[in-house]
């Protein structure tokens, strides 16, 4: 049982079915109210749960910057349960646009957070990469399959943990070494593969999906997502050798083809302010962008 205001508890496994109780009665579009995203980051931005006037309300704690709430999950008393959190931390931030849409203008600062929003595709162009638009990647796909006649796509399963795990770090030292932009300044190398063993760990349970390329009998790259609201997938991660040319491109399209089919829309989550991540998630054509805001007191 999640604790009442103004005591807090480490969001753990044995909570998740309560988050997710209270994500599906407020489904959003957001990669940060997602129940993966929740659990699987708690060793880097530790969740903390309280109920105030029966909302859930998480506040996120992480050596990266201040304490934040996420915005409440509920209906009751919006705006005293705001102002509780506010006259507690100060921001609530990653806030969804429709959340902020709630909100008296006059009451609070509101601004967008552009490093954060993030990036929502349509499955059936990402798995046909039709148009002149997407000739370059066609053309990725086409060099990586000369290159490596072998390959062969695989569905992603919690047996493969330890496979992913290796590959990740591959992919970690080719950062390191300069073989690509690294975003591990953002998290952090540690960070990443805690999550990824939470992830893992509770695979079946909290309804992870993915698909790899191996060469072999070797991963040579992989993508791990879940099921976010209701019509969307969301893929958290993506890894792959760099030295393969057009493997992240063949990754995506297979398991747009293969996974998310079922869904119409790819949240694909943030770039954090990389430019070459950004560029890269641009360069796909995102049906839109979905905003997030920082809320503080006026």
């Amino acid at each position: 049982m999640l604790p009442h205001y103004p005591k807090f508890e480490p969001l753990r496994y044995e909570h998740m079915k309560s988050v997710a109780g209270f994500l599906n009665l407020s489904p959003r579009s957001i990669c940060d109210l997602n129940l993966a995203s929740v659990y699987v980051w708690q060793d880097c931005e530790t969740p903390l749960g309280t109920l105030i006037n029966g909302n859930l309300c998480i506040l996120i704690q992480t050596h990266r910057e201040p304490d934040y709430f996420l915005e409440p999950l509920g209906e009751n008393s919006l705006v005293e349960t705001v102002d509780i959190c506010l006259k507690h931390t100060g921001r609530i931030s990653r806030s969804s646009e429709s959340f902020v849409g709630r909100l008296p203008k006059d009451r609070y600062k509101i601004a967008p957070l552009r490093d954060h929003f993030d990036y929502i595709y349509e499955v059936k162009s990402l798995a046909e990469l039709k148009g002149k638009k997407h000739d370059g990647k066609r053309n990725q796909i086409r060099k990586f399959i000369k290159n490596q006649p072998d390959f062969r796509f695989a569905l992603l399963e919690s047996q493969h943990r330890d496979q992913a795990l290796r590959l990740f770090e591959r992919w970690a030292q080719e950062r390191q070494n300069g073989n690509g932009e690294s975003s591990l300044s953002h998290f952090g190398e540690e960070c990443q593969r805690l999550a990824l063993g939470r992830a893992f760990d509770a695979y079946q349970d909290l309804g992870f999906v993915g698909g790899a390329i191996f060469v072999g009998s070797e991963m040579e790259g992989f993508l791990l997502g879940s099921q976010g609201n209701p019509g969307m997938g969301i893929a958290h991660f993506q890894y792959a050798s760099s030295k393969m040319p057009g493997i992240y491109q063949l990754i995506l399209q297979k398991c747009c083809q293969e996974i998310f089919h079922a869904y119409p829309l790819l949240n694909m989550e943030e770039d954090l302010g990389i430019p070459g991540l950004r560029k890269t998630k641009l360069a796909y054509q995102p049906l839109h962008l979905e905003k997030k805001y920082l809320v503080t007191p006026t």
